[in-house]
């Protein structure tokens, strides 16, 4: 996938029937509006009742929601925080600074807080799922390691990440790049399912045969 997306996202192999040149845009070119940053306020045990709390420690490094540990929010202005549909969210501080997130409606109300950055990406300019895999890239990383190299903590507000540069080609290619990159994400995901499976019945049949409760028929 990594290998693929160097090659797709920059543009060195073109898919079969575009043409058109690329161009080099900011984030603030295809976002609705400046960045916002979350709420702070405290996560509360969570409730079917409340929203999920969306911190820093719950994006994976793929830019998923690890669902072990979530927490809900309980404040009066959690309803100014809800994620919307398009909307992405960048980590701004520590050593989890470049972390992204693309919402999804089936991960359920998410109210972001106050470490995240929100941006609203315009579907009119881009494909919101092919922004998200510009941000799993190793320019996207480099980019993140320089602009946050300051004194003390690292970190990135949200005027600097709406300087995130982006090679962008026109929409319909757009759409056909980010479609090729989710499919072989949900191959990735069906493969760790299966890892892991497989890695169980291991486990449980060591403890069979290691005990002795079930013999090897020779």
């Amino acid at each position: 996938k990594k290998g693929l997306m160097q090659k797709l996202l920059t543009g060195e192999v073109r898919l079969p029937g575009f043409e058109d040149k690329w161009k080099k845009v900011y984030l603030k070119d295809v976002v609705i509006g400046k960045g916002s940053y979350g709420i702070n306020a405290a996560s509360v045990e969570r409730r079917p009742e409340l929203p999920t709390y969306l911190r820093i420690t719950d994006i994976t490094d793929e830019g998923n929601i690890i669902t072990k540990g979530l927490q809900s929010v309980d404040h009066p202005d959690s309803s100014k925080y809800f994620l919307e549909e398009n909307d992405i969210v960048f980590a701004r501080t520590g050593a989890s600074t470049g972390k992204s997130y693309l919402y999804k409606k089936t991960d359920g109300r998410l109210v972001y807080a106050g470490f995240l950055i929100k941006f609203s990406i315009d579907t009119n300019k881009a494909v919101p799922q092919y922004i998200k895999f510009c941000t799993q890239t190793e320019e996207y990383h480099h980019w993140v390691k320089v602009m946050s190299m300051r004194s003390g903590q690292p970190g990135i507000n949200a005027e600097e990440y709406s300087k995130l540069p982006i090679y962008l080609p026109p929409i319909n290619e757009q759409f056909e790049i980010a479609k090729i990159l989710t499919n072989l994400d949900r191959e990735i995901l069906l493969l760790k399912k299966e890892n892991d499976f497989l890695r169980n019945q291991m486990k449980g049949l060591m403890q069979l045969l290691l005990t002795g409760k079930v013999r090897v028929q020779v």
